[in-house]
């Protein structure tokens, strides 16, 4: 299965502007319950069941290092990624790599951190969605909802977006995001960081008369603030709504889940009827595809959905 999956990523693997991929990718490349990430010369294995072959993949990779991540068997279940049970801070092989390490994505350089628990810094599975911000961004305003390290701020800013807003709950990982956009050679007063739940900015957002002209909306299936709670599903509808508030006439709005229950066409459905809640007219709204290293397994969906939604 590795082998097949090496000859499918040769592509990807042999770009001078993309140092990290997905090489293995669960059941899509003939291997259920593992999964393996390129970070430039290191790998992360992600062990999604206990009886997954590990030793067999760990003795057939060859690479600087290699970290493990074992992943809750319930997605509902929320652990501490920086738990060694979970997540150890050392490679299980070989030499650790720098902290931060610089990967690089169509060109922009993004820092990830291997041992920083069960996420990097960055999802992969959202590559060719960065491509399509930074499309999209050149002048324009884009808000940066549940923006993790703000790797979408990032890419918009590098596009040349005339101002950037991340918005986060978590102080650290916007602080990452800062660190971030100065890697990236992206500085100055028009990027913004907003500490603070979401839902709460987004309806500060509204009654302030604010307006964004594109929206990346990429939430966790769970999370919980001390003023909301989320769980994907019918909450789409509401934080659809919310978006589309602040989203100006002709504006998009790109919104993502990784929710396995969820399917492409209620995502769709939620925000068709999100647009209807808010008398807002949609122009088009567009499936978007996954990168051609997240394959789904045969005859199932892809993990990854995202819809591009432009206003009229």
């Amino acid at each position: 299965a590795l082998a097949r999956a090496k000859q499918r990523r040769w592509g990807l693997a042999h770009r001078d502007d993309v140092t990290a991929f997905r090489l293995l990718n669960e059941g899509g490349d003939w291997h259920p319950g593992l999964a393996v990430d390129v970070y430039d010369d290191w790998a992360v294995v992600h062990v999604y069941r206990d009886d997954a072959p590990l030793d067999a993949l760990l003795e057939a990779l060859d690479f600087r290092g290699v970290y493990l991540k074992r992943r809750p068997k319930q997605a509902n279940v929320i652990v501490d990624g920086r738990d060694d049970r979970f997540a150890p801070s050392a490679p299980v092989r070989g030499e650790p790599a720098p902290e931060p390490l610089v990967i690089r994505e169509h060109g922009v350089p993004y820092a990830v951190r291997l041992g920083e628990g069960l996420s990097t810094g960055i999802f992969l599975d959202q590559r060719d969605n960065r491509a399509r911000v930074r499309a999209l961004a050149p002048g324009k305003r884009v808000l940066n909802l549940f923006s993790y390290t703000c790797p979408f701020s990032i890419a918009a800013a590098h596009a040349g977006a005339s101002a950037t807003v991340s918005v986060d709950a978590s102080a650290r990982l916007l602080e990452l995001g800062r660190e971030g956009m100065k890697l990236a050679g992206c500085v100055g007063g028009q990027h913004s960081f907003l500490q603070a739940d979401c839902f709460e900015a987004l309806d500060g957002f509204a009654a302030r008369g604010e307006t964004f002209d594109l929206i990346c909306c990429d939430p966790p299936t769970y999370s919980r603030t001390k003023a909301s709670r989320w769980t994907s599903g019918t909450d789409w509808i509401g934080l659809g709504a919310a978006c589309l508030r602040v989203l100006a006439p002709g504006g998009h709005l790109i919104a993502c889940s990784n929710d396995r229950r969820l399917s492409q066409n209620k995502l769709r459905r939620y925000l068709h009827e999100a647009s209807r809640g808010t008398g807002v007219r949609v122009a088009q709204m567009k499936d978007l595809p996954c990168p051609p290293d997240f394959p789904p397994p045969v005859g199932r969906p892809a993990h990854l959905k995202s819809v591009l939604l432009t206003l009229a």
